[in-house]
């Protein structure tokens, strides 16, 4: 069954994030078999790990399933549009965590730290947009 445009898109994406989650996971499994030394109480079982991979293939197996359903194929995003969207992510973070957002947290800044925390956040600001400048322009801004 062929999907709406809007609604392949969307399954599409669904694909993409859920496999490129369940990579990560799979990266955080072997490294955690890989460096169990001193992380007794938060390390992953050999049992527990094999539990985990086990659902992982299932999902991943959903969801393939459901993608040859709905004739919908995965496609990897452009370098460009993977870049632009982990710049957007970083963008997000920095916007939140100005001073200013963070008074729910309860305790205030001193004025010192406050205006060391929004040195902070502006430089890493401005040094991602210089690089979503780039990858946007095609070219290096100064």
């Amino acid at each position: 069954m062929a999907l709406d445009e809007l609604h392949a898109r969307r399954l599409a994406t669904v694909g993409n994030l859920f496999d490129a989650a369940l990579d990560r996971m799979e990266q955080v499994l072997h490294s955690a078999e890989q460096s169990t030394e001193g992380r007794e109480a938060s390390a992953v079982s050999a049992e527990q790990a094999r539990f985990i991979r086990e659902k992982m293939a299932a999902i991943r197996g959903r969801l393939h399933e459901g993608l040859r359903h709905f004739s919908v194929r995965l496609q990897k995003p452009e370098p460009k549009q993977m870049l632009v969207a982990e710049l957007s992510t970083l963008w997000v973070i920095l916007e939140n965590a100005r001073p200013e957002r963070m008074k729910g947290y309860g305790v205030e800044f001193a004025p010192q730290d406050k205006a060391e925390w929004e040195n902070l956040i502006q430089a890493l600001m401005h040094e991602t947009e210089l690089i979503r400048g780039t990858v946007l322009k095609g070219r290096k801004k100064v």
